[in-house]
């Protein structure tokens, strides 16, 4: 088996949504805490991947939806990090 194929979904499944974890606290101003956070990822992830589903352009996978969230998670962690919140002050 080619070990570059399992990498990279997991490195692409992973860093996708990173920015999602960034960009949505910004634009969403009332996303401020990891629950309701993690509660809009999941929602917005599973309509994502119901949609692929439904129009057969992927398969609803839990190991994508898994890495996603956490992609996305970290992206938050760098987002509530100190730096960040020096830098937009």
């Amino acid at each position: 088996m080619n070990i570059s194929i399992p990498i990279k979904n997991l490195v692409g499944n992973l860093f996708i949504f990173l920015p999602m974890g960034i960009l949505l606290p910004f634009f969403i101003v009332k996303i401020d805490k990891v629950s309701i956070f993690t509660i809009s990822t999941i929602i917005l992830l599973f309509f994502i991947e119901a949609i692929q589903l439904v129009t057969r352009r992927g398969s609803f996978d839990i190991d994508d939806f898994i890495l996603n969230t956490l992609g996305a998670l970290i992206g938050f962690g760098i987002w509530k990090s100190k730096l960040v919140q020096k830098l937009l002050k």
